[in-house]
């Protein structure tokens, strides 16, 4: 019981730090456009798009390059987008891509898996990073 109650300390004072760094407005925004665009998933997709940008604030990161999922080419180069829509509507067509033969293949698995399945989640880490996220789309925005 006694290590339980820092336990929980820490993982509130995560969630409120990591809260406050969002712009729900903004969120929201992204998220329509997300879905809009009739991509399969959005929830999980803004939770990737949140990770990938550092809740869309990242300065460093290939945001710049509207690039809102961390798209690379080659090792260690950001995939440039001339738009964030240009980028969703890349999201789309690569999903498209991949989603159908894995669905068929695992039709009963979720979306963690596929992201593993395509090799964009290279481990279990980023299933543990995502998780949350995908928790406070849930609960914050208009789905």
């Amino acid at each position: 019981m006694r290590k339980l109650v820092p336990v929980l300390f820490i993982l509130l004072f995560y969630q409120h730090l990591f809260s406050q760094n969002i712009s729900k407005p903004q969120m929201q925004a992204m998220y329509e456009a997300i879905k809009a665009a009739g991509i399969r998933h959005p929830d999980f997709v803004m939770a990737q798009c949140m990770q990938e940008t550092g809740n869309l604030n990242c300065k460093k990161c290939c945001l710049r390059y509207h690039n809102l999922f961390g798209f690379y080419i080659g090792k260690n180069k950001c995939k440039k987008f001339v738009s964030d829509s240009a980028c969703i509507a890349y999201y789309k067509s690569w999903q498209d891509k991949r989603y159908d033969k894995w669905r068929k293949k695992y039709p009963k698995a979720d979306y963690y898996h596929f992201l593993k399945y395509v090799k964009y989640a290279t481990g279990d880490k980023y299933t543990g990073e995502l998780k949350p996220k995908v928790a406070w789309v849930r609960k914050h925005l208009q789905l």
